[in-house]
């Protein structure tokens, strides 16, 4: 599979250059609809503050609003329904956004840990087309939402990629994350395992980074 070709934002290449060397992505020939993505990184470039832990606390146990959007296939996806018949997991990429690639295969990593027991969506800023690129190139197993607007992004209150909101049955926010770690990895898997009903599984977190890590700001983010 080819390189995917990103357009990268002038102030987060500023903010990853230093750590980005290159990302290529290519699918994996003995696993049908799943990825592999080469990752060589130095430090995190964008760090989780205390005021983006805040914000997502605060979210706990509030009741999001219900979104029915399409994704890349025009399938029809609901987006914390009062009525899942599973907890939902949705995560927030930002179209050329270097952190977003970095964080991308630990989240199939997880889909992988619960598919069946957990949704996944995946919200992106991107057009349509570039959210179709995304899905293609990154093998992504689960419904990929473009929503170039921001207007998902924004309902539920994500300020950068690599937020990711974990969703109860009754659609309340069990838990909100401002980025990715090893420790928030493993925060994740334990609450995914008690969400579903299923017995805890190890979880190799692989080469996530040991300090809180976010991504670029969307534009629609007040980023503090």
């Amino acid at each position: 599979m080819r390189p995917l070709l990103i357009t990268i934002p002038a102030g987060c290449l500023l903010a990853c250059l230093g750590g980005l060397l290159w990302v290529q992505a290519k699918a994996r020939s003995e696993m049908p609809n799943s990825n592999s993505v080469d990752i060589v990184t130095n430090q995190p470039r964008h760090l989780v503050t205390e005021a983006m832990t805040a914000e997502t606390e605060a979210r706990l146990n509030k009741l999001e609003p219900a979104i029915t959007a399409s994704d890349v296939n025009g399938t029809t996806v609901s987006i914390a329904p009062s009525n899942g018949q599973r907890p939902q997991f949705v995560y927030f990429v930002l179209d050329g956004c270097p952190c977003s690639f970095d964080a991308e295969p630990l989240f199939h990593d997880l889909y992988k840990q619960f598919k069946g027991h957990v949704d996944f969506v995946s919200v992106t800023n991107g057009t349509l087309e570039k959210a179709k690129l995304w899905n293609s190139e990154l093998s992504v197993p689960y419904p990929v939402v473009p929503d170039p607007k921001e207007e998902i992004i924004h309902a539920y209150g994500a300020k950068a990629a690599v937020y990711s909101i974990l969703i109860t049955r009754d659609g309340h926010i069990a838990k909100m994350w401002p980025g990715y770690s090893k420790d928030l990895l493993l925060e994740m898997n334990k609450l995914m395992s008690k969400l579903a009903a299923v017995p805890e599984k190890p979880f190799d977190t692989k080469y996530a980074p040991k300090v809180k890590a976010t991504g670029c700001a969307f534009s629609s983010a007040d980023l503090k």
